[in-house]
Order: structure tokens, then sequence, then C-alpha cells
């Protein structure tokens, strides 16, 4: 019985990290994003984790982001281009979501967004906002709602869009204005 739980010092060091790993691992609900790392086991070594980092994708024509200008400057310049490079990920036209954006927080300044990282104008419930970390996280989860919520039902436009995302009628022409006018 006793040689079940006669374990090394690197054995128990794996076990602890690995409960870390799986501990701190965001779930879904937290929206996991891929991290481009490999994790693997080496017991030879004293620490027994190496963690290799796999070259990033960088496609050609989209800017490299400066993210302290999304998450802290909420830059419209730099939160566009960081739009530009995820878009693809959702399969969800960027123009759509910044332009709902622009609306909705006065050009990515309104107080819901410096102060909750929502741009959107969306509600948790019928009585609070939305609150997000990052720029980045109420970005992304705003590009996976508009996908799951209106471009997946064929609600692909501010005009089939209006009567679900906002009560009044003009909301149509003034995000399709600012998707018209963005470059």
């Amino acid at each position: 019985m006793n040689k079940i739980f006669n374990l090394s010092k690197q054995s128990i060091l794996a076990l602890v990290l690995f409960t870390i790993l799986i501990v701190f691992t965001p779930t879904q609900s937290a929206k996991a994003y891929d991290v481009n790392s490999v994790l693997s086991l080496n017991t030879a070594q004293y620490f027994p984790f190496n963690i290799a980092p796999k070259p990033a994708d960088v496609k050609p024509d989209v800017p490299q982001v400066d993210m302290n200008k999304v998450n802290i400057d909420h830059d419209p310049d730099a939160i566009k281009a960081y739009m530009q490079q995820i878009a693809p990920e959702y399969g969800v036209d960027w123009k759509l979501v910044y332009a709902i954006g622009a609306y909705e927080s006065g050009y990515y300044k309104s107080s819901l967004a410096q102060y909750s990282n929502n741009f959107f104008g969306r509600k948790a419930t019928s009585t609070t906002w939305m609150s997000y970390a990052s720029a980045e996280e109420g970005i992304r989860d705003q590009f996976l709602y508009v996908k799951e919520h209106y471009l997946d039902r064929g609600l692909d436009t501010p005009a089939k869009m209006n009567h679900i995302y906002c009560e009044g009628d003009t909301w149509q022409y003034k995000v399709q204005y600012i998707m018209d006018n963005t470059q």
C-alpha cells in the first residue's frame, strides 16, 4: 500500500504544476483563446515542464496593433486595426462591429466604454450593463455575439438587426452611415 504513494520530488512537482495549469486555464465561458504555446513534460530536467512558443500567424496587410492603445487608451484607430485583425476568426465584417461600437459609445469614449470596456451598449440584465476586464475581451465578445445572435440567423445588415439590437427605428441608419464612411 505504501508503494502507491511513494512519489519522487519531480513527480510531486509535476503533479502540482499540472494541477495549477488545470485550475488556472480559462474555460470556454471565460472566453479561452489560443495562446500559441505548446506544453510538454520532460522528467529528465529539474523543471519538468517545457513551454515552447509556436510562431505567430501574421497576416499580410493587417496592421500589428499596439494593445495598450486598445486596452488602455481606447484609441478608435487602434480598435479598428484590432477588429480588422481578428474579424477572420469569427467570419464577421469588422466594419459592422466597429460601426456599432462607434455609434453606441460615441467613438469609444462613453463612460460605459471607459470604465467597463463595453463599447456596444450591451446589457447583462434589464437593469445592469455588461462589464469586461479589458477592451480586448469586450471586443471579442461582441464579435462572437454578433455572429451567434445575428449573422447565424441571417440578420447580416444593420437594417435586419435594428429591432432586435435596438428599440429605436433610426439605429440602422446611423450604424450603416458609419459603416459606409469607415475606411
